[in-house]
């Protein structure tokens, strides 16, 4: 995504707020949204025109960008089965540079996914997400994505097109230095199977750990 343009969006309530980035939908397509990096000390009484200050890009959005850089070709060919939203590239804003991804929504498009903490939490959880969630694993697994922060907030349970899937939102790309997760298989499954087993505990689940899947209690 190579437009010049500077796209307007501080006239706009952002959706989500991050540690370190403010969500915004697209003002341009609405199927998609826009991550800003902010700093700064921030309330949740602040709802629009958010203040952002000495915007750049910071080293968890470098490590997102090279995941998606090692997984383009994949991503191409099979965007509707990828673990982690699609990614657009970088615009220019009139609060600094933003990232667009993909947007997940609910069915009726009105408001950002349900999270799986929320999904369970509201009595949704039924065989078919429990399905849902198990192909969310299956994909994660088959994917080469370091996943170092896995929590029942970052994956989402949202619509591609008229398929509802599970999708990792945050909490992707290796922050150590030495990225062993990046390269040992067994590294990798050990740590996002020690996530589960914590979600698992959390949201009243079962976490097989041989069979690497979900189940009811």
């Amino acid at each position: 995504m190579k437009n010049t343009a500077v796209v307007p969006v501080s006239h706009l309530t952002w959706i989500a707020k991050g540690c370190q980035r403010l969500v915004f939908i697209h003002p341009d397509d609405d199927t998609k949204i826009l991550k800003v990096p902010y700093s700064g000390l921030m309330t949740d009484t602040v709802l629009r025109n958010a203040p952002i200050a000495n915007k750049q890009q910071n080293r968890h959005i470098a490590r997102e960008h090279r995941i998606y850089r090692r997984n383009r070709r994949l991503l191409a060919q099979q965007p509707f089965d990828a673990p982690i939203p699609f990614f657009y590239g970088t615009i220019r804003t009139d609060i600094g540079n933003a990232d667009v991804y993909e947007g997940l929504f609910r069915q009726n498009r009105s408001k950002l996914a349900l999270t799986l903490g929320q999904v369970v939490r509201r009595d949704l959880f039924k065989q078919k997400a429990l399905d849902d969630l198990n192909a969310f694993v299956t994909r994660l697994d088959a994917w080469n994505i370091p996943a170092t922060d896995i929590t029942a907030q970052n994956i989402v349970y949202g619509f591609r097109g008229d398929r509802r899937v599970f999708v990792l939102v945050d909490g992707f790309g290796d922050y150590r230095k030495l990225p062993v997760a990046s390269w040992s298989r067994r590294i990798r499954l050990q740590r996002t199977s020690d996530a589960y087993a914590q979600i698992a505990k959390r949201l009243g689940l079962v976490w097989d750990a041989a069979g690497r899947s979900f189940h009811h209690q």
